[in-house]
């Protein structure tokens, strides 16, 4: 994988820890941004198996905006996971 992609795939790995622990916290107290939560982590694990499974694992184009979609769910409590998704979205894009 080219250097790009490498970046992305750490990207990737650093947004999907960040939102596995803000979606444990949230399910231990019963927030309603849960499912929101729920929906950002198994997204960022859709996203990499897709990719580790792909041909020389290059991202197409659906990556990135699959990702825009991820950060338009970053508000409120997922807040600090919004500028990791908005890292590899971008990488994703220079990777292709």
């Amino acid at each position: 994988m080219d250097p790009a992609g490498s970046r992305l795939e750490v990207a990737l790995r650093e947004a999907r820890e960040r939102a596995k622990e803000i979606l444990t916290a949230l399910e231990h107290q019963g927030h309603p941004q849960t499912n929101q939560s729920s929906s950002v982590y198994l997204g960022l694990v859709a996203i990499q198996k897709r990719l580790s499974a792909g041909p020389a694992r290059v991202p197409d184009p659906s990556v990135a905006r699959d990702l825009e979609q991820l950060i338009s769910l970053c508000d409120g409590k997922l807040g600090p996971v919004k500028p990791l998704l908005e890292a590899a979205a971008r990488l994703a894009r220079a990777a292709r």
